[in-house]
């Protein structure tokens, strides 16, 4: 039985039918689009008693079965019969995911339909796996919590893309705290945030950048740190000259960024 609802719960995210699956198949974000729904996959997992130490290290079927029974696998025809009634998957919003790479900077992408619906958010396993208890009482209070904790999952793609040290760690444990004046914060990384709506799809940006300058760290401003073309070097160039560089840079940043995505979705590029 309980071999069963791994491979169901598996073939929902996946969108394959569970005689399909076999110990080479991918099951990584090169099969399901988006980090949201991969996230989601686990926590369904967790939820029915199979956790996963380190997700960021599975790539395959085969890989999920030994984490979970070491030599033991699963059998290739099986069959369900079991309905999973709380796994819905939104087919038809694809977001087209954004990752541009430049030192030491993380771009996420994430819209809120792939976000599971909850009357307690404090109780939903997702939520639990990917957000601290301050970070669910906070977005809980917004008029809009999906929008909310979208932008701060994005934040936590962009901050692990940002820097590696954090891919082995539970989303839950990359807290996003809130500034005196409402920026997001992170210790160690400038964040900005940003929500759109692309017709009746919300989106959520997020950048994220190692701070290389910085001697505030508690600054009630979030501002970033690009390198600056100057003949003086950094240690010499005035702070509020490099952070207000740097913040339109971010601007600009998620500006393309925004727009790109727009033209993809929109099938004009």
């Amino acid at each position: 039985m309980s071999a069963e609802i791994i491979k169901k719960i598996v073939s929902i995210f996946l969108k394959k039918d569970i005689e399909n699956i076999d110990s080479n198949t991918r099951i990584d974000n090169s099969a399901i689009p988006g980090s949201v729904l991969l996230h989601r996959m686990y926590s369904e997992l967790s939820k029915n008693g199979f956790t996963v130490r380190d997700p960021s290290q599975i790539r395959t079927f085969g890989e999920l079965e030994s984490e979970l029974f070491g030599n033991k696998t699963l059998s290739d025809n099986l069959k369900p019969d079991i309905e999973l009634n709380n796994v819905k998957i939104n087919a038809s919003t694809k977001v087209q995911k954004v990752d541009i790479s430049m030192a030491g900077i993380g771009i996420d992408i994430e819209s809120s339909l792939n976000l599971p619906d909850t009357i307690d958010y404090f109780e939903d396993q997702f939520y639990i796996d990917n957000f601290s208890k301050s970070e669910i009482a906070y977005c809980s209070a917004k008029l809009n919590p999906k929008s909310c904790f979208t932008g701060r999952f994005s934040a936590k793609e962009a901050i692990v893309k940002a820097d590696n040290v954090f891919i082995n760690t539970k989303f839950s444990d990359i807290e996003i705290k809130v500034s005196n004046s409402g920026s997001p914060l992170f210790d160690g990384m400038n964040i900005s945030i940003s929500h759109l709506n692309v017709g009746d799809v919300q989106i959520s940006t997020a950048i994220a950048q190692k701070q290389y300058f910085s001697d505030n760290k508690d600054s009630a401003e979030v501002e970033a740190s690009f390198p600056i073309k100057n003949d003086l070097p950094n240690d010499v160039i005035p702070d509020n000259q490099r952070s207000k560089k740097s913040k339109y840079s971010l601007i600009l940043i998620l500006i393309i960024v925004s727009a790109l995505f727009f033209y993809i979705n929109s099938g004009l590029l």
